[in-house]
């Protein structure tokens, strides 16, 4: 069953739609009826209803303010419009507002009936499409692509346990069949020409004739796969041999260059990896076919970089300590410390079973306390907040792994403390700012969430989050509540007229100030006033 809210200034139109309509026969439960936009809008917050009827002409805040501000926020709400004006600039800015309906009054019972079951009925259709198996099967081939990219990334950076990449690779169509895996990096040195105006589009153009000219190579004609990263290199992945994996490598990257250049004007530079024998090992893979694109840096432009040219010793495997790196600093960002304390035992229990010499271990472990002052920079902090007391010769102090792993903790731990009581205080800071705004500018009727949020730089999920904790209210209530308090200093201090003192409480209506403050005091202004005078006089 669906739920529906209806608006209507007219009490008598309201209860005659009310009581004509046999709601639940409809499909629908009607979940609250209003006569003004405001309190209709603050239902909809409140209620979020699959269906909104509301009338155009209306007090506080006519049908089109309300839907316009619906259909911004709630993007699978329907707003059907009911009036009686007739006149065709309505309709117009009914549609434009993407309403689902516009019906005329006076409403004919069976007509609005039989208009409630159609709209059921596209309801259940929507649902349908969005649970349909077949519908989702869709949608997910059309994504398939750029599923396909993605998981392909992962491969490479993350890396997978086998199941997982046996299981995906046919869903895929990936066929990486061979004993050995090498990588091909691929960076596009220049684009060879002059770009015009639309530069961005142009280059996009080019990349993809790159990645066209490198798919044929690699892919067809050989059966490897491309794809492209999310910072625009080409990745080729070659299975064979292992005695013929890195020739085939090296030929087909000379093809792609020689390619390149010649059907496109543009010169490429491409890193490859040594010969490994799992899917598993792709990572230490690609980030070897980075770093021998590194050396073009060294060696110049329109080459081709094999890292066994230019590395002689064994290859280490920095695919594990840029996922320590990662998830250490995740784990610090969120505040998991227990999070913290695995990551850390994981990866000096990796550094020993792989008898890391002493200068590597010395080398990823000032890397990684530069990328935690560099997420201490990212996150508000000083570089002494992140270390504290400690200084990075403290390492030299320690005299195992083990011991270096307590004093990484430790650091680590302490970062977590230091960066919440930075967010407490900032948000402290904020919220207080926050309350200082309203309190400023309570008087004004256009105040909103979002406009204080815009004065302290915070997004409005975050700050509803955080302000009902803070004030015990949420930002309406306690909008509400200051505005009403200071009109009931003013009835009690002053001689202002009812519409003077709505205004200067931020009620341009004077007849919707009227109704908030009686229904949160029980009373009129006037009785109010009358009330306080007679308690004065005692």
């Amino acid at each position: 069953m669906y739920t529906i809210i209806m608006i209507d200034d007219e009490d008598e139109v309201r209860e005659g739609i009310k009581k004509k309509t046999n709601w639940e026969a409809c499909g629908f439960q009607l979940v609250g009826d209003y006569d003004n936009g405001r309190d209709a809008y603050e239902a909809v917050e409140r209620l979020q209803p699959d269906v909104v009827i509301t009338d155009i002409n209306m007090p506080f805040m006519d049908g089109l303010q309300l839907t316009e501000r619906i259909v911004a926020k709630y993007r699978t709400i329907k707003v059907v419009i009911v009036t009686g004006y007739e006149d065709f600039d309505y309709a117009k800015q009914a549609i434009k507002l993407k309403v689902k309906d516009y019906l005329l009054k006076p409403i004919n019972s069976a007509e609005f009936t039989e208009f409630l079951q159609k709209l059921c009925l596209e309801l259940d259709e929507e649902r349908r499409q969005h649970e349909d198996i077949t519908f989702l099967r869709h949608q997910f081939q059309e994504s398939m692509p750029l599923l396909r990219e993605r998981f392909l990334e992962r491969l490479v950076t993350s890396g997978m346990r086998q199941d997982e990449i046996a299981r995906k690779l046919p869903m895929f169509g990936l066929h990486l069949e061979g004993a050995g895996h090498t990588v091909l990096a691929l960076d596009i040195d220049d684009f060879g020409r002059e770009l015009y105006s639309d530069q961005v589009a142009e280059e996009e153009l080019l990349r993809f004739a790159v990645y066209n000219i490198l798919h044929e190579i690699v892919e067809k004609e050989h059966g490897g796969t491309v794809f492209r990263t999310r910072d625009d290199k080409l990745v080729g992945l070659v299975s064979g041999s292992e005695n013929q994996v890195e020739v085939i490598g090296q030929t087909l990257a000379e093809q792609a260059r020689y390619s390149i250049e010649k059907y496109l004007g543009m010169t490429v530079t491409v890193g490859i990896s040594r010969m490994y024998k799992g899917l598993q090992e792709l990572p230490k893979a690609f980030q070897e076919a980075l770093a021998a694109l590194d050396y073009r840096f060294m060696l110049g432009n329109n080459r081709i970089i094999a890292i066994g040219d230019m590395e002689f010793g064994s290859s280490q495997d920095n695919s594990s300590y840029l996922r320590t790196e990662k998830r250490l600093i995740a784990a610090i960002k969120t505040g998991e410390k227990t999070a913290i304390t695995n990551t850390l035992h994981e990866w000096i229990d990796d550094l020993k079973k792989s008898a890391c010499p002493m200068e590597s271990c010395y080398g990823k472990l000032h890397k990684l306390l530069v990328a935690l002052m560099n997420a201490g920079v990212e996150t508000g902090l000083d570089d002494g907040d992140v270390l504290g007391d400690h200084s990075f010769m403290e390492l030299y102090t320690r005299k195992t792994l083990d011991d270096v792993r307590l004093w990484l903790e430790g650091i680590c731990l302490a970062f977590v403390d230091r960066l919440a009581e930075k967010r407490t205080h900032v948000s402290g800071a904020q919220l207080e700012s926050a309350v200082a705004y309203i309190h400023e500018h309570y008087a004004d009727e256009q105040l909103s969430l979002q406009q204080v949020c815009n004065h302290i730089y915070m997004s409005m999920s975050y700050f509803s989050a955080l302000f009902k904790p803070y004030t015990g209210e949420t930002f309406i209530e306690y909008v509400t509540r200051y505005r009403l308090d200071k009109a009931k200093e003013m009835l009690a201090t002053t001689q202002l007229k009812t519409y003077e003192l709505a205004a200067k409480v931020g009620y341009g209506d004077p007849q919707y100030f009227s109704v908030i403050f009686k229904r949160h005091t029980g009373m009129t202004p006037k009785e109010f006033r009358a009330v306080n005078k007679a308690g004065l006089s005692l």
